[in-house]
């Protein structure tokens, strides 16, 4: 029974292939096959970062310049006729709790990143009006969602050097702080914390204030050895770490994302999100082929490292001061004239955008070395048309 539906998956696969669009997959490896059955026909599409268009040098929102691992491809293929059945057991839970050594309580599953920065947020607010804390510029998320939930904003500017002035952050919480937002490294200037200082700021805000600390680019940190704050959550019951599947991982499409805490925080968040129904059958398995494949981390971290030489490189060469950063993108000072510069360089359709918060400023996400170029390219073209 068994090895006839495996036959007519097959059948099926390969009618629905040839009929469809004109592929002949005979002979092609598994993982090339499984990367035309859902991405394209070719593997210029899929290495090409998924585009439709190939002409287009998507460097704006700071994906992975090389895509999904082949892994993670496959492993949605092979779960593509499972898409009718709801996904309702813990394994990537468990998964992640192996991989940062914490109890499978302690780790929860959102859409993204961003619903574990909401579900914090309404947490922290509920039934309990006062104020968030973050650092300026950073991350929007948290500081956004208070902002909508009608309650205070307390934005701590950064040093000068644009790193976040974890002493002035924690001098900010008083009585009616509620959550405290920090991102490590920060967006939109890159910056990493003293793992010693940020571990003291943590410890001091007072423990019915939620501390999230936002990792979503921990990966790509220069130091291999740069500790994860996530090991503190098994003894600050406060503290809430974000990790997100979308950029080390390359599954930005597939909006997988996490938190690690302490499971009394967690059962408070939870109340906020729609639980099990928001585990995507696919993005779970590709989540864990992705995990399991350390060696495609590993190259996306030196392709992005490789690249940013280039951009520091190129950059300087013109005369600019790119802040160096230890996250996924490049800022740069550009001038009064950046968003002009921007819309010229969309209408080439080489997409890059104004760092938020910050006037005057360009936030490249790295690409592939052929996307980096084309950017440096068309930079130089249109910039000297101003």
């Amino acid at each position: 029974m068994a090895e006839a539906q495996d036959m007519n998956r097959r059948s099926f696969l390969r009618s629905t292939m040839l009929g469809g669009a004109g592929v002949t997959l005979m002979g092609t490896p598994a993982w090339e096959a499984a990367a035309q059955m859902v991405s394209g026909t070719t593997m210029q599409q899929v290495n090409g970062v998924g585009l439709d268009d190939p002409l287009l040098v998507q460097l704006s929102i700071n994906e992975n310049p090389l895509g999904a691992s082949q892994r993670a491809i496959e492993a949605v293929a092979g779960k593509m006729f499972g898409m009718n059945r709801y996904t309702m057991h813990n394994d990537l839970e468990e998964a992640l709790a192996a991989h940062h050594d914490v109890d499978p309580e302690s780790v929860v599953l959102g859409v993204g990143s961003s619903e574990i920065l909401l579900t914090a947020t309404l947490a922290a607010f509920w039934n309990n009006p006062g104020n968030a804390v973050t650092a300026f510029p950073s991350y929007r998320s948290i500081p956004r969602t208070a902002a909508e939930l009608g309650q205070a904003v307390k934005q701590v500017p950064l040093t000068g050097d644009w790193q976040i002035d974890l002493p002035a952050i924690a001098a900010a919480v008083d009585g009616d702080t509620r959550i405290v937002s920090i991102c490590n490294p920060n967006n939109p200037t890159g910056q990493l914390l003293d793992p010693a200082e940020l571990e003291r700021t943590i410890r001091a805000v007072p423990k019915d204030v939620i501390v999230c600390v936002d990792e979503a680019y921990i990966q790509f940190v220069d130091d291999p050895d740069y500790p994860s704050t996530i090991s503190l959550t098994k003894e600050v019951e406060n503290l809430l770490v974000s990790r997100t599947f979308s950029k080390a991982y390359g599954l930005g499409g597939m909006r997988v994302g996490y938190g690690v805490a302490h499971p009394a925080l967690l059962e408070r968040m939870q109340r906020f999100s729609i639980g099990l129904l928001n585990k995507n059958t696919l993005s779970i398995v590709a989540a864990m082929a992705a995990l399991n494949d350390q060696q495609h981390v590993q190259r996306t971290v030196q392709i992005v490292r490789e690249g940013k030489a280039f951009l520091y490189e190129e950059l300087e060469a013109m005369g600019y001061s790119p802040i160096r950063t230890q996250t996924i993108f490049v800022t740069v000072e550009i001038g009064p004239n950046v968003n002009t510069l921007i819309d010229r360089l969309w209408e080439k359709k080489v997409y890059v955008r104004q760092a938020f918060d910050m006037e005057g400023f360009m936030r490249i996400s790295v690409g592939l070395p052929r996307e980096n170029e084309a950017f440096i390219s068309a930079f130089k073209r249109e910039r000297s048309a101003l």
